[in-house]
């Protein structure tokens, strides 16, 4: 209570000062939306901005220095996020924010001290209840306006003010139960839109990293509600709205509109969507090629033969497969991966020949047990397939194709709650799989479970609007 007191009077006393000139100049210059904001939001700016400049540890990494420029320019673009607010909000809980000079990466000794720190290169990162931290170097390179839609800090402390309510997770403290309900049925139908398109590979306004989990499309969604609010509400009206009543702000009514070409959806993006992923497809070709020359004769066949398998070229696989096995007609791996690729094919003998022959083998062969189940299930005998894939799944447990398998047997045995936990469990693994959504949905209608069919069958047809799922 004393604390409170006391932090309240110095609040008052901050106050009470006269705003300095040179951080109103650097506003005008550094925070875009400053400048466009209504005059009572700019009030509540220049009361957040000296709170948050005095209270806060201002924090460099290693040797560098946080000049008075970079601090206003950090909290100038959280204020705004909390002009709206019913109340001055400060921040209370985040305490530290660090400030690195270029892109953030941390050592491995860093990440192997403690577990909690990504790795690769980073242009900022949020923590439940803080620190924040930010690039200086991604900061001053969107301030220059390359890169419309982007905005680090937006997003790292749209993470922050997710975690309010506990851990992110895409939903930040909302008033009601009502305004909760209505967040997550749009939000939920976006994200699955937005995974869908990613997984495609198509052009989108909203950056596909939103797509990672609800907590990036909180951010992402943040950063382009403030930034480029006018496409937001074209492309996602309800989208836009949920964030409007979170924020208490309409930019679209204050922000000149921006145009970016990239942002756009167009053509020409969609083309240069489509050839990043082309060239990248053929980066990987070569890396991959790279490896199979560095591998021996025998092991090269082997990785190539496993390749056309999982890119769906059944028939360039058995050849492969024929002369790894005519050397060594003993290769129960050759033998199982052939049996599965006869599945395909649905040459069913040939396939029970050669997943018996690698059994006799390897009795726990996975792939083997998977192709002999796929087998009698093809063939009607239900209980002797769930028998062979359930033994599978004792080996390899987070095999979904094979967990995918025995909930098609445990349908065809006439058990559809068994194939609804089967699908369940690989949809922990994969729950952006509209295959496996929707074949739960048949196992849920089989149950008499209509709202959890119809909720599946939803997911579904939002990660993939172009399939002609059933009804």
């Amino acid at each position: 209570m004393i604390l409170t007191w006391l932090r309240n009077r110095r609040r008052r006393r901050l106050l009470a000062e006269p705003f300095p000139k040179e951080w109103e100049d650097l506003l005008q210059r550094r925070v875009r939306h400053y400048r466009y904001l209504p005059p009572s939001h700019q009030e509540r700016v220049r009361q957040i901005v000296p709170v948050m400049i005095a209270e806060k540890e201002w924090a460099g990494a290693g040797d560098f220095k946080v000049t008075p420029e970079m601090a206003v320019t950090i909290a100038g673009q959280a204020a705004v996020m909390a002009s709206g607010f019913d109340e001055p909000y400060f921040f209370d809980r985040l305490h530290t924010i660090v400030v690195h000079p270029k892109t953030i990466r941390f050592t491995p000794e860093q990440t192997g001290r403690n577990p909690n720190l990504p790795g690769g290169w980073l242009s900022g990162i949020a923590w439940h209840r803080g620190p924040v931290v930010l690039s200086w170097g991604e900061v001053r390179t969107e301030l220059t306006g390359r890169s419309p839609g982007r905005n680090v800090i937006l997003h790292e402390f749209a993470h922050y003010l997710d975690g309010l309510d506990g851990p992110a997770d895409g939903k930040p403290p909302l008033p009601s139960k009502e305004s909760e309900r209505r967040w997550y049925a749009v939000t939920e139908a976006e994200y699955l839109r937005l995974v869908g398109s990613a997984r495609r590979g198509e052009a989108t306004l909203l950056d596909h990293y939103g797509a990672s989990n609800r907590a990036e499309f909180f951010a992402v969604s943040t950063e382009y509600f403030f930034e480029l609010p006018h496409q937001l509400f074209e492309r996602h009206a309800d989208l836009y709205a949920v964030l409007q009543e979170f924020y208490h702000l309409d930019p679209r009514q204050w922000l000149p509109r921006i145009d970016s070409p990239r942002h756009e959806g167009t053509d020409e993006s969609g083309d240069y969507q489509r050839f990043r992923a082309r060239r990248q497809s053929r980066r990987g070709d070569v890396a991959q090629l790279k490896a199979v020359q560095a591998m021996a004769p025998g092991d090269a066949l082997y990785a190539l033969a496993i390749d056309h398998l999982r890119r769906g070229r059944p028939e360039d696989a058995i050849r492969l497969f024929d002369q790894l096995l005519e050397v060594d007609p003993r290769d129960e791996e050759s033998l199982a991966h052939r049996a599965l690729a006869y599945v395909r094919l649905k040459r069913l003998a040939e396939a029970r020949r050669d997943s018996e022959a690698a059994l006799a083998i390897d009795p726990q062969d996975t792939e083997a047990l998977w192709a002999h189940g796929e087998v009698a299930l093809q063939e009607g005998r239900t209980l002797e397939a769930v028998n062979d894939l359930s033994a599978a799944l004792d080996v390899s447990p987070l095999k979904i194709e094979i967990r995918r398998a025995r909930a098609r047997a445990w349908m065809a045995a006439g058990r559809p709650e068994k194939a609804v936990a089967d699908l369940t469990e690989a949809l922990n693994v994969e729950p952006h799989d509209a295959e496996l959504l929707s074949e739960r949905a048949r196992a849920y209608l089989a149950l008499n479970r209509t709202s959890d069919a119809n909720r599946d069958l939803t997911r579904a047809k939002l990660l993939e609007p172009e399939v002609a799922w059933p009804a």
